[in-house]
């Protein structure tokens, strides 16, 4: 079995990195509970994390998500290099009506400086809003099919190449590879009950340290999944895998049950 080295997790984005919530005595960044549960997935590796969280900020001009994140990748990098980087962002870009399509175009270019240097992204879609504007739900919509449909096109292209045994030119080996988590519908809104509202959701904007919380925790499934394929393992507890790939999707079930208990915490509070 064969691990890598170290974890070094950059979560990069505005307030739903930061963790921030208007009601909240202090920001309670999801980070928090992302690296605990990868520390508990992988005890023998070297896990940390990296928070660049700007409360306010846009990824389109004149926001600092590119500035940011070429500063990240000049200062940081080199140093002690990133191997995932998890981004969200647009939701203060809908607040000022930029266009879906530029929000998009310059979501590609911040993707583009961890790829280029070998880091591995995680991008997430643009969670609900309850508060927002209802004229802002199809340019979110709009938005978010587009991050999903990218990742898709990508997965496919990955699968084809190992099912073909086609190998990556130098270059193209060298770069991160993107994947996709639906922020959106992992952790809704307007379908959960009104405890669970309370509990998850902290001023109608943002989630609550217990929303936070449970973003953590389904952000790590989702890297420990991304782990397992690339190394070839589920993870280091259990970390052997048969000749025949599994039929249950490990990190799929993972989110699941960390969903179930966070369920489940909420009904016994009541």
């Amino acid at each position: 079995m064969i691990m890598p080295p170290a974890l070094h997790v950059l979560c990069f984005g505005d307030s739903f990195t930061a963790g921030f919530s208007f009601w909240e005595p202090k920001d309670h960044p999801y980070a928090i509970s992302l690296e605990a549960t990868l520390k508990e997935a992988f005890p023998t590796i070297n896990v940390t994390t990296d928070m660049q969280g700007l409360s306010g900020d846009f990824i389109t001009p004149p926001g600092g998500f590119l500035t940011r994140m070429d500063i990240l990748y000049q200062e940081t990098h080199p140093q002690n290099p990133f191997t995932h980087a998890i981004i969200l962002g647009g939701t203060n870009d809908l607040f000022q009506h930029a266009s879906p399509t530029s929000i998009y175009r310059a979501l590609k270019d911040v993707w583009a400086i961890p790829l280029s240097n070998s880091t591995d992204v995680l991008t997430l879609t643009i969670p609900e809003c309850p508060t927002c504007e209802t004229a802002l739900i199809p340019k979110r919509l709009k938005i978010n099919s587009a991050i999903l449909a990218q990742g898709e096109i990508l997965a496919e292209e990955r699968r084809l190449e190992e099912e073909w045994g086609l190998h990556a030119t130098d270059a193209k080996a060298k770069e991160g590879k993107l994947y996709t988590f639906d922020l959106y519908n992992e952790i809704p809104y307007e379908s959960l009950g009104e405890e669970e509202k309370k509990e998850l959701w902290g001023d109608g904007v943002h989630y609550s340290s217990k929303g936070y919380d449970l973003m953590g925790r389904l952000l790590a499934a989702r890297i420990i999944e991304l782990v397992g394929e690339e190394m070839g393992v589920k993870n280091e507890r259990d970390g052997k895998r048969g000749a025949e790939k599994e039929d249950e999707d490990s990190g799929g079930t993972m989110r699941t049950e960390l969903k179930k208990r966070g369920s489940k915490e909420i009904r016994e509070k009541r």
